[in-house]
């Protein structure tokens, strides 16, 4: 991965008290978990191991930024719909690169693409298929459900009550 330029730059892992300083900056961090994310196939955040990610931390630097500040970015990744905490206390989340519905819809482009319509698969093989090179490439079992979730109340699709199968429509 390209570490954009304020990676190299020492105050990045330091949060500014300067509002609309500390805005600027968690914007910039957003943005780069959200590419770091993407581009290691990311798709779950434990805050407990976060901190030792190369996301995170900048061995060059010797620098890395806290847990009260990562909690923040993720706080602010939630607000904008990028994350999502899988339990009460905040120590784990999904990191969405794409939203649920938005992957829903690439899904189901591929599935009318291919012909697949009216056909029912299991969710280990649209994560298969993600791995052949589709734009879903990576996402977890748990984030393609929420995308199949999304296309359900569409009306495109029948999730199975397992939640382990789907019919697109």
């Amino acid at each position: 991965m390209d570490w954009p330029w304020e990676y190299s730059f020492p105050p990045f892992f330091t949060l500014q008290p300067h509002h609309p300083s500390r805005q600027k900056q968690i914007q910039s961090w957003k943005h780069l978990v959200i590419a770091y994310c993407q581009v290691n196939t990311l798709s779950v955040l434990d805050l407990a191991e976060a901190g030792d990610l190369p996301l995170f931390h900048n061995q060059t630097l010797d620098r890395r930024l806290g847990i009260q500040e990562i909690r923040e970015v993720c706080e602010s990744l939630e607000s904008s719909g990028n994350l999502e905490w899988t339990d009460k206390s905040k120590t784990r989340a999904y990191i969405f690169w794409k939203s649920p519905p938005q992957l829903g819809m690439e899904i189901y482009r591929w599935v009318q693409e291919t012909g697949q319509t009216g056909t029912v698969m299991t969710l280990t093989e649209l994560q298969e298929e993600g791995e052949n090179g589709n734009s879903w490439k990576g996402v977890s079992h748990e984030i393609i459900l929420k995308a199949l979730l999304a296309l359900q109340k569409e009306k495109k699709a029948e999730v199975f009550e397992d939640e382990d199968g789907v019919k697109f429509f």
